[in-house]
């Protein structure tokens, strides 16, 4: 490959993902909307789009593959093809093979694919093996030819509505031109005649003798008086009327006329760019310059406080501002919407449900909520797995939920939602819910857990064993589940995440899971605290508040301690003894009140030094397996310290507890 194509090889990598992606939203729409014009032109524009780039870059199967697509599509808009459930699978085979075949492009390979096998099912499809003789047989104009049509005649926009009327003759209807006559003339009483699928001429020669004569009518006329004006004339078997467009605004063709130069454009429109495309590795470079910049800020602000250097006040100050503007700016910018990962979800569910003969409702919502780049790149596999379980557990067959009088389709629902510096995402089924009595009897055959503890457990309980490592109440293993590594995965990555995960079930109505998650994992405003003459950091949005304890207050329950928090329960831990210290005693403590999920607790520390924002390091791989360490951060004196994770210490604290007992 020459050295110009080379350099512009991430570019095209890039945009023909894009397109992918492009195609398969669009396939999903038309699949739920066949008439949609629009979605059809759009792929049909994607198609072309491959097509081009691969060619300028000197892929030729891709852009074989891609031409026949576009045929196809060009096909499907001129009305020849319908989108059948059959051919939509074909063309998502089609997108799934240059899919791949991006993937080895860009992994280096180079060698071409072999789609011969997809260019002939589509050349099957664009000869007409699968188009039904009923089918509209002309082009309708787009709307920009509907443009054209209104210049020509002004008594086009005050027409209401544009229709497709196809007729059918019966089959031993002998003078079909003299039909097609009387067809035309009568819609001329009721409207206007815009384009025909044979020419009024033609027709009126006795030069028409198809089986289906199609028009596209602007009319003002109800479609029940125009069928029944149609349906007087003999041999006319069957009359199908269609929205070609409900509505057509009068201002679309405004521009046209209000411009004193409407005939051509003569002037090219040289707009500035407004984005620019960055490489990512840049974006995570500079997020760590200004991280290390955050880190001296902190530095030079301690050192003038505690020098007094009141002659650098105002340009410390200055120093300050500029440094938090160039962090929010930057924060901005790593800032992604969540509709990157939303979009891949719909084929999924289609598949999925398809294949398990099942019929999903798949809903989306919030995707244009935005998060930090790295949590994005993170929460796919997470939401991946959550959506499967939905659809193989939750969802039941059809036969099955019109037993229990529901619909026989059921819904599956994926959600966002921005709460202050968190997001929540939600994955709720309206299925047969989680049966913590059937995660009872799996856990005692499983062995995880003994009878006794196991009978000691409330419902809520019950229904988090899902989240051991190998649980799984599947009866058999399929491509979609019964492994048992599903929600143990989704656990495991959304706490490496620092978030939570939060399950509610009813049997028998459907269950909603939520994944809680920080908005970026970058720079963060933390907590303080000393410990054992320890600095540690724990994560502000991890803290619900702080209070105070007094010992007397502290009641034990069990084997932990609790206390009365404005008429609630609540656990109380001390950090001390979760990191390993001796543990002391005094009249009053320090407490943080720890929010996980729907529960709260309180963690003990020995003092409370102050919030600050740090800027959070990643630890090395031998050191990420640690629970309960969230990273490191270097404070404004240069000190590294370790950013805990309450939540998983607490956790690991148990799993010791029980493995004990």
């Amino acid at each position: 490959m020459n050295e110009m194509a080379e350099q512009y090889m991430e570019i095209f990598i890039q945009e023909a993902r894009e397109q992918l992606e492009i195609m398969t939203r669009s396939l999903l729409d038309l699949e739920k909307n066949p008439e949609n014009h629009e979605v059809v032109n759009e792929i049909f524009r994607a198609a072309h789009t491959l097509k081009g780039s691969s060619g300028m870059m000197g892929f030729t199967d891709i852009q074989e593959l891609a031409h026949k697509m576009e045929d196809l599509f060009d096909n499907i808009r001129k009305g020849l093809m319908t989108p059948s459930s059959d051919l939509i699978d074909s063309i998502f085979e089609c997108i799934d093979a240059i899919e791949e075949r991006i993937n080895r492009i860009e992994k280096g390979e180079r060698g071409e694919g072999d789609f011969s096998y997809l260019i002939k099912k589509i050349e099957d499809y664009v000869k007409g093996d699968e188009i039904s003789n009923e089918k509209e047989i002309f082009h309708p104009p787009n709307m920009e030819e509907l443009k054209i049509l209104a210049e020509k005649d002004d008594s086009l926009e005050k027409t209401g509505k544009y229709l497709t009327i196809t007729v059918k003759f019966s089959d031993d209807c002998i003078f079909k031109s003299a039909r097609a006559y009387m067809v035309a003339t009568a819609l001329k009483k009721l409207g206007k005649i815009l384009r025909c699928s044979s020419e009024i001429k033609e027709i009126e020669n006795g030069n028409f003798n198809e089986p289906v004569f199609t028009i596209l009518f602007a009319t003002n006329h109800k479609k029940e008086e125009i069928e029944e004006a149609i349906k007087n004339i003999p041999e006319i078997s069957e009359v199908k009327i269609k929205d070609f467009k409900k509505t057509f605004e009068k201002k679309s063709f405004s521009s046209q006329r209000e411009g004193k130069n409407s005939k051509l454009r003569l002037e090219a429109d040289f707009s500035p760019v407004q984005t620019v495309k960055v490489r990512r590795e840049e974006l995570d470079k500079l997020m760590n310059l200004v991280g290390e910049l955050i880190i001296n800020k902190i530095q030079l602000l301690n050192a003038s406080y505690e020098h007094k250097l009141d002659f650098l006040k105002t340009t410390i100050n200055n120093i300050d501002r500029l440094t938090s503007e160039l962090q929010d700016l930057v924060m901005r910018i790593r800032m992604v919407p969540i509709e990157h990962i939303f979009n891949r979800f719909p084929r999924l569910v289609r598949d999925i449900s398809k294949k398990m003969g099942k019929k999903v409702n798949f809903i989306m919502e919030g995707k244009e909520i935005e998060v930090d780049r790295t949590i994005l790149e993170e929460i796919g596999e997470p939401i991946l797995h959550l959506l499967r379980n939905a659809i193989d557990h939750g969802i039941e067959p059809p036969e099955e939920r019109r037993k229990v009088g529901k619909s026989p389709e059921g819904t599956v629902k994926l959600a966002a939602e921005r709460k202050k510096d968190h997001i929540s995402i939600i994955v709720e089924d309206d299925g047969a819910g989680i049966d913590p009595e059937k995660i009872r009897k799996k856990a005692l055959e499983k062995g995880v857990i003994s009878e006794s503890e196991v009978n000691a457990m409330s419902d809520q309980q019950l229904i988090n064993l899902i989240f051991l490592p190998g649980f799984s109440t599947a009866e058999k293993i399929t491509e979609t589940s019964g492994r048992g590594v599903g929600m143990d995965i989704v656990k495991t990555k959304v706490e490496a995440l620092g978030g939570t995960v939060n399950v509610e079930s009813t049997v028998g109505k459907g269950t909603r899971i939520t994944l809680t998650l920080p908005l970026t994992l970058a720079i963060v405003k933390a907590m303080l605290i000393k410990v054992a003459n320890q600095t540690y950091a724990i994560p502000l949005s991890m803290i619900a508040e702080v209070i105070g304890i007094k010992r007397f207050e502290l009641r034990k329950i069990g084997n932990i301690h609790a206390i009365d928090l404005r008429g609630k329960i609540l656990p109380i831990f001390y950090l001390r003894r979760l990191l390993g210290y001796s543990e002391y005693e005094k009249e009053k403590y320090d407490a943080l009140i720890i929010n996980k999920g729907s529960s709260y607790f309180g963690l003990i520390v020995d003092s409370i030094l102050g919030m600050q924002e740090i800027v959070i390091k990643t630890l090395d791989e031998s050191l990420k397996r640690i629970r309960g360490i969230a990273g490191v951060t270097i404070l404004g004196n240069g000190q590294v310290i370790l950013i805990l994770d309450p939540i998983s210490l607490i956790e690991t604290k148990s799993q010791r507890i029980a493995s004990k007992a």
